[in-house]
């Protein structure tokens, strides 16, 4: 099986937005391996980007240097929160050349065509909006929102929605040769080229947050389709929650973020974790500290039992048909995690071991108890 989730562009790396995303997608990965099946993951590290050339800009670092602390603060963090690496985590800045082939092959196919950038044709690829179920006016409305909707004009965009596969760099910015001149990747195409480089044509699931479904997404699917002919590009797609604090979703811009760093002060990982994966991966939920503190608290009692079970070197009974149908049921419902967390906690309650280990070794993966 394959996977792909798009990772963070690092310039401000380790809350707990995406510490839920990627805490999701191992339960999913771990969950599927513990049925004996292999999953090849890809995980994506966004390193030539409009965000983070404007964090290097705003703090006067080298945009390479920002980027890879960042990079590591968000190994680090999964590392403490228990996750299975991906196998790949490959960085736009290494991919230039495959990004390169991609865009030139859709304009080639007459996909693309070039003005003051190398521009997607949307008219050119029926069913753009399908994946996020927006009209036409809400994804306008949506990029003039986010500021992205740029200049339509007979040196620009033909329409609003086309997106750039290849632009021009300013002067402090990386830029590549290319034969549409020296300059960089647009963001979209830069997930297309990664996945199929590692993956394929097709991908089983691929993931990410819901703020990415419309334009990055739904452009990625455009783009990968028509590059390739093949459809689905991707057979399901996973799309997580936002993550609220103080009644806003956490972001940058805001300055509203709770980073892993702090959780951890504060709570073991195990508990962070399980605080994590409490809630629906579809659904947007408040971060609160009461709400980690409850989790820490079971973890306690949870480490406990375990504790005075490997003490007392009682031959370990197989777990519980019953609450490992309910744990394996749970998360083969649209990886509903909430119930399997109901199901960890019966398994606690009635004291079964073997049970409570192997929920654990899903739900927690490698995160420590204490």
């Amino acid at each position: 099986m394959t996977l792909y989730v798009c990772g963070v562009t690092p310039y401000d790396s380790g809350h707990m937005g995406h510490a839920f995303t990627f805490s999701i997608f191992d339960v999913l990965v771990r969950f599927i391996e513990a049925g004996g099946a292999r999953v090849k993951y890809v995980q994506n590290v966004t390193d030539v980007d409009d965000p983070l050339f404007e964090r290097a800009r705003r703090d006067g670092v080298d945009w390479r240097d920002l980027a890879d602390r960042e990079t590591q603060v968000q190994i680090r963090d999964m590392t403490a929160l228990g996750w299975r690496p991906p196998d790949v985590m490959p960085r736009v800045s290494d991919e230039i050349g495959h990004i390169l082939a991609a865009s030139t092959k859709l304009h080639t196919l007459g996909y693309a065509y070039r003005t003051d950038a190398l521009y997607f044709d949307v008219n050119k690829y029926r069913g753009y909006g399908r994946l996020s179920h927006l009209s036409h006016l809400s994804m306008l409305r949506k990029l003039r929102h986010e500021d992205l909707l740029g200049t339509v004009g007979p040196n620009a965009k033909r329409d609003p929605l086309d997106f750039a596969l290849w632009r021009p760099s300013a002067p402090d910015e990386p830029a590549w040769p290319s034969r549409f001149g020296d300059g960089r990747p647009g963001w979209h195409i830069e997930c297309t080229a990664m996945s199929m480089h590692f993956l394929g044509k097709q991908i089983d699931i691929h993931g990410g947050g819901r703020d990415l479904q419309f334009s990055h997404h739904e452009s990625e699917r455009a783009q990968s389709e028509s590059l390739t002919g093949k459809k689905p590009f991707a057979r399901a797609w996973m799309h997580t929650g936002l993550v609220r604090y103080d009644g806003y979703k956490m972001s940058k811009s805001r300055g509203n973020l709770v980073k892993v760093s702090q959780t951890l002060q504060r709570a073991p990982a195990a508990a962070v974790r399980l605080y994590l994966v409490s809630h629906h991966y579809r659904r947007d939920w408040e971060f609160n500290w009461d709400g980690l503190a409850r989790a820490a608290r079971f973890i306690e009692g949870m480490r406990k039992f375990l504790a005075d079970e490997d003490r007392s070197a009682r031959r370990t009974a197989p777990p519980g048909r019953a609450l490992m149908a309910e744990f394996n049921a749970a998360l083969a419902d649209d990886l509903d995690t909430v119930r399997a967390v109901r199901a960890l906690r019966a398994a606690v309650r009635q004291r079964d071991a073997a049970a409570v280990r192997a929920m654990q070794a899903v739900l927690l993966g490698t995160a420590s108890l204490t």
